[in-house]
């Protein structure tokens, strides 16, 4: 997922927060989300969540928290907008070895990494640009470090 909208672009990136409108934006993302979660998978939760340590991303996060049980969150700089998406992919493989309990995995961050990891972990993605709140939804393979895209969701401009 990427962050909802944010506040214009100032010289301290890491303290921007959301508007009321990426709030609105981050809440229908995590309505629909939270459908999908039972449609495709029958989970009611999220077992772990990577967030960025910016400020949207967190206030993203807070939001979605009211519509979906979040179990455990880890702040990670290796999601910021300048992360790399192989060693974000390393991460998330790695979770997912250290903690056989993780069933649903979700990640919070910005672009141009989530474009970029979306498209290292999920074949025929081709690096798609995420607009603000949108949500790529993967069953993930651990086995072939690889997923298939189950649903995307486009937040409303």
């Amino acid at each position: 997922m990427r962050h909802g909208e944010a506040e214009s672009y100032k010289e301290d990136d890491l303290s921007r927060h959301l508007t009321r409108f990426g709030v609105t934006q981050s809440e229908h993302a995590a309505k629909w989300m939270a459908k999908q979660l039972n449609e495709h998978t029958q989970l009611k939760q999220v077992d772990l969540t990577l967030v960025s340590p910016y400020t949207r991303t967190i206030e993203t996060l807070a939001t979605v928290e009211q519509f979906i049980q979040i179990n455990n969150t880890v702040q990670t700089s290796a999601i910021t907008p300048d992360g790399n998406p192989k060693q974000a992919h390393d991460l998330i493989d790695g979770e997912f070895l250290q903690d056989n309990n993780i069933n649903c995995l979700l990640v919070i961050s910005h672009m141009p990494l989530v474009s970029l990891l979306s498209d290292a972990v999920c074949s025929g993605f081709n690096a798609r640009v995420f607009d603000t709140a949108d949500v790529l939804m993967i069953n993930y393979d651990l086995e072939r470090s690889l997923g298939r895209q189950l649903a995307f969701y486009q937040s409303p401009a």
